[in-house]
């Protein structure tokens, strides 16, 4: 039984050091990229992690919003349709041509990358430090 609660415990823990993880990536990559007080319109499971943060301001319009940070967004208005996405799974990175970059996990490891053509679309320069993650 004392097992058992220890394995709960570690396993929770890692769940939330993975969330805090992903929460100071994004505090990290997101100003810095677009070097200015963002508002972030984000999906349902991207907003429990930005929910923690200090500097990142989520807003629930997502036409006021700067960039979109998520992986479902399927039925946006027409408005929304055309602004940077950040995405948070491969798939929605490959799929989604408004993608900017992506963070997500790939068998356990973390994995940043960046579309140059969108962020060239865009207008967005990388800082040096990103550029070898961008494609």
């Amino acid at each position: 039984m004392k097992s058992l609660i220890i394995v709960l415990i570690l396993i929770t823990n890692s769940f939330s050091s993975n969330e805090n993880y992903e929460l100071k990536l994004y505090e990290k990559i997101l100003p810095n990229i677009f070097k200015k007080d963002l508002l972030i319109y984000t999906d349902l499971s991207t907003k429990e992690i930005l929910k923690y943060s200090d500097s990142l301001k989520i807003t629930l319009n997502c036409i006021e919003a700067d960039v979109l940070l998520g992986k479902g967004f399927k039925n946006l208005p027409v408005k929304c349709q055309d602004k940077p996405i950040f995405s948070t799974s491969y798939r929605s990175f490959t799929n989604n041509a408004n993608a900017i970059g992506a963070f997500y996990w790939r068998k356990g490891r973390p994995q940043i990358k960046f579309k140059l053509d969108a962020l060239i679309r865009y207008n967005i320069k990388l800082p040096k430090s990103f550029i070898e993650f961008a494609k």
